[in-house]
């Protein structure tokens, strides 16, 4: 896997398992204090794809991840500034934790995925999901809840184009005429 980069800071060999005939073309991190990524037989996780472990990722058999996925199973960072900072602080001074009571306000849960998924480019996965066998994840989705086997899984975008604030007269008159008015 001349393409691939892991950082198995967790420490083992057992913390990152790879099956028969998978294609790893992406990253692959687990934690100091902890994590796990098994993959699957037949597999294929693209380039620029980015797995990050605290707990537990776990991919099924035949799953094809494509091109800039990320899958976290972690929040990586308290939503708390002053245990955020600490937590910074703690990396820069001593190194990142090799214990989870090193990290208050960061929270893990596994992520699976189960046989037979397409994650298609620019997916982020989050912490605690659960994806189906079969299913199919639309490119630039962001999954945040578990998909049942078998479905389509696409995040619905509404665009919303509007005028800068505070921009010269002509893009006023440009984007005003892109919106069928005229001043």
């Amino acid at each position: 896997m001349p393409e691939s980069e892991v950082n198995n800071f967790s420490g083992g060999p057992e913390k990152i398992n790879i099956g028969r005939n998978s294609y790893v073309r992406g990253r692959l991190l687990t934690y100091g204090h902890g994590g796990e990524v098994s993959i699957g037989d037949w597999c294929y996780i693209g380039i620029r794809t980015e797995i990050w472990s605290m707990e537990r990722v776990i991919i099924g058999n035949r799953v094809l991840i494509a091109h800039d996925v990320n899958i976290h199973d972690g929040t990586a960072h308290s939503a708390d500034m002053d245990e955020r900072h600490a937590h910074f602080r703690h990396i820069i001074e001593k190194g990142h934790p090799v214990t989870a009571a090193d990290m208050p306000g960061v929270f893990s849960a596994p992520v699976i995925i189960e046989d037979d998924v397409w994650i298609s480019f620019g997916v982020t996965i989050l912490r605690g999901v659960r994806i189906g066998r079969g299913s199919v994840i639309a490119a630039g989705s962001i999954v945040t809840s578990d998909v049942p086997p078998g479905m389509v899984y696409r995040n619905k975008v509404i665009p919303v184009i509007e005028p800068l604030a505070g921009g010269s007269t002509t893009d006023k008159t440009s984007a005003l005429t892109a919106q069928g008015k005229e001043e």
